[in-house]
């Protein structure tokens, strides 16, 4: 894909980041046509080997994990435990406009890589810190993952649980790319600031803040004594729930314009004009008999398939959706119509799905998709470009500063 066009062509991202929630935010970024040269250490970004957790292959011919968070980078290696290597990096800043980490703030302290530093010596930087609860706080040096900081503490795990059960599996990477699109936006915000006024900024955005802000709405209502998790047969309205149709399969319901919708529904969908003008036919009146009337209605979607179901609530125009799996995803017209899915071919032939960054531009559309990049596939290059004399770069390798 050429960065030709693209809103940020021109702007160059150091990337010191690793995992999800940093990479895909440079991968955001590359998207949008900045060039983005991820740092990695000796023994590489821990994404080249974690896929295998997911039926993913992970080679050098074959890394699916890798490839869709990093995709459209350029890669060096780097000793960042040396004074050498860390002035490497500075070198870098000197060209450069964004300094992208989720490193945890003791390590950048100690590598010389903080903010106050980077501030000093690159004033120009905007400094974007992927963070796991925040800069302040008794957890701001804990470790943090999506796992943890966004599903656990966040609140979105208990909450999507059905109540009374146990809790759902996390899914990987969900908090993580949320989070990283979030700090992607604060970016823009940064970079559009210093042409006003020269000077860089920090940004930050963490894991648990981005699910409070998620969660927001169900926080609120906590403080007025609504209670999470709930079960599907104790929605906020009757209808706002799942159902579960004759073939096993699941149906989503969002009745949110409930005394409007209500007629239509009981004549055209289900059948039962005689709900009419019953107890369950306005919102106020309903919302005191919500779990008998759940049950009423999974007698009546037990009756039929799924598509007989989204054939009549489609005419009758109410919002529904059946429950999709990811392998539904995977071949849902709708993603590939719009390009939310790609086909790619690596180098050994097999031919991978992957996915595209949800912002896209009408007058300065992508082009091709760019690979991610081999491990160190830049790091001559990239030096070059930044100033350093070939003979330079080969003490640094013979040092195995980096390589």
């Amino acid at each position: 894909m050429s960065n030709k066009g693209l809103p940020l062509e021109g702007i160059r991202v150091i990337e010191y980041a690793n995992f999800v929630a940093a990479p895909v935010c440079g991968r955001l970024l590359a998207d949008w046509g900045a060039e983005v040269i991820k740092i990695e250490p000796h023994f590489g970004d821990s994404m080249r080997i974690v896929g295998i957790q997911w039926c993913f292959p992970a080679t050098e011919e074959e890394n699916p994990m890798f490839e869709i968070e990093n995709s459209g980078k350029k890669d060096i290696v780097i000793d960042t435990n040396t004074k050498e290597g860390v002035e490497v990096i500075y070198k870098l800043l000197d060209s450069a406009d964004v300094f992208l980490t989720n490193t945890r703030q003791k390590a950048l302290d100690k590598s010389g890589l903080n903010y106050e530093e980077i501030k000093k010596r690159a004033p120009h930087i905007i400094f974007a810190h992927l963070l796991g609860y925040g800069d302040k706080g008794p957890a701001k040096d804990n470790p943090a993952f999506d796992y943890t900081a966004y599903f656990a503490r966040g609140g979105v795990a208990a909450s999507l649980m059905e109540k009374g059960t146990s809790p759902a599996n996390p899914v990987a990477g969900l908090g993580d790319h949320y989070a990283g699109m979030s700090l992607a936006a604060g970016i823009l915000a940064a970079l559009y600031k210093r042409k006003e006024t020269g000077k860089g900024e920090r940004v930050t955005v963490s894991l648990f803040h981005t699910a409070v802000f998620g969660m927001g709405i169900m926080v609120s209502a906590a403080h007025y004594g609504y209670e999470m998790p709930i079960t599907r047969r104790q929605p906020p309205n009757p209808l706002n729930t799942t159902f579960k149709c004759a073939d096993d399969k699941w149906i989503q319901i969002a009745f949110f314009q409930y005394d409007k919708w209500f007629p239509n529904f009981c004549n055209t969908v289900i059948e039962r004009p005689d709900l009419i003008g019953s107890k369950y036919s306005t919102l106020k009146s309903a919302v005191n008999y919500v779990e008998e009337f759940v049950m009423m209605m999974e007698e009546e979607f037990a009756k039929r398939p799924i598509d007989e179901w989204c054939e009549r609530l489609q005419a009758a125009g109410i919002p529904y959706e059946k429950l999709a799996t990811p392998s539904d995803v995977l071949v849902d017209e709708q993603c590939w119509a719009n390009d939310y899915l790609i086909k790619h071919t690596y180098e050994n032939g097999h031919e991978g799905v992957i996915f595209n960054t949800p912002v896209m531009f009408t007058e300065n559309p992508r082009g091709e998709y760019r690979r991610a990049p081999k491990f160190a596939e830049h790091t001559d290059e990239v030096l070059i470009q930044a100033g350093m004399s070939q003979a330079e770069i080969e003490e640094l390798k013979n040092k195995d500063i980096i390589k």
